[in-house]
């Protein structure tokens, strides 16, 4: 399999990085995971200024040649070169400012890699097997708006992946330190509740996720208001439906909360709607 290191194709054996790297050091940068249908990546502008946004917040200086046509064009690249130019994948772009200095950096400069996974399904569909939640309480994120960001220190979500790994659960929820609901370790959180489809607000500490956008967009879905609203963990069992969402998978449909169960009236539907938007 082939990446892209800083605009040129190489061999992923081949790649190494210095162990003075500050991505290794500090975790100083940032990611995109962007989800590529029949060769064309899927709501590019929205990842592009998501991108923009990232680096401007982690003061990482952009050049002016680093436009969205510049890494459109990268990216096309490196799809032709792993022949998935007709097909579905999971491309990952990372950011990272390049070495030098401790904390205090000596390079304004940032570097880039991407990667490509292919996908087993073209479109989004609706997961089949009943997913298993549970709250993750052993540590709380903090509401600053960097968590809003992918950035490269993602400590929380791994201990609480690992937490649903040894619980045999299917995803887990984490709080913030105001003990509200933030999101899953793998994606946004919405529930229907009062005939309102609710997500935390990015306030609470959440990822500014693509297809999170895209659902508030709607405003209204089947009759039921979309909007942003804290989220308490009583909520949580007096929602009708609960269901998580990412660029990858489009929404995945929440069975259980422990002995909580949920239907899936809305959000069985909700990938149709969102297929609309690029199939």
């Amino acid at each position: 399999m082939m990446i892209n290191f800083n605009g040129k194709i190489v061999c992923e054996e081949d790649f190494n990085i210095n162990y003075n790297n500050r991505f290794f050091l500090y975790g100083d940068g940032f990611f995109e995971t962007i989800r590529v249908f029949n060769g064309e990546p899927i709501f590019w502008n929205d990842h592009y200024f998501r991108i923009i946004g990232s680096a401007c917040m982690l003061r990482i200086p952009i050049p002016s040649y680093f436009n969205s046509k510049y890494l459109y064009n990268d990216i096309i690249k490196l799809l032709k070169e792993n022949k998935l130019s007709n097909k579905s994948c999971r491309l990952r772009i990372i950011f990272f400012r390049d070495s030098g200095g401790y904390y205090m950096p000596k390079n304004e400069t940032f570097s880039y890699v991407m990667s490509t996974e292919l996908l087993e399904k073209d479109i989004y569909t609706n997961n089949k097997e009943g997913y298993k939640v549970d709250l993750f309480n052993q540590y709380k994120l903090g509401t600053s708006e960097l968590n809003n960001l992918k950035s490269t220190n993602r400590l929380i979500n791994i201990l609480s992946s690992i937490y649903t790994e040894e619980n045999m659960l299917n995803d887990s929820i984490i709080i913030n330190e105001k003990n509200n609901i933030v999101e899953f370790s793998s994606g946004n959180l919405f529930l229907v509740l009062n005939n309102q489809i609710i997500t935390p607000p990015l306030v609470s500490g959440c990822i500014n996720g693509i297809i999170r956008k895209k659902i508030l967009n709607f405003n209204s879905f089947m009759g039921l208001s979309i909007l942003e609203k804290n989220i308490k963990t009583s909520d949580l069992y007096n929602a009708d439906e609960l269901f998580s969402t990412n660029v990858i998978s489009g929404v995945k449909i929440i069975t259980y909360l422990k002995e909580k169960k949920y239907s899936k009236k809305y959000s069985s539907l909700l990938n149709d709607k969102l297929n609309l938007l690029f199939s």
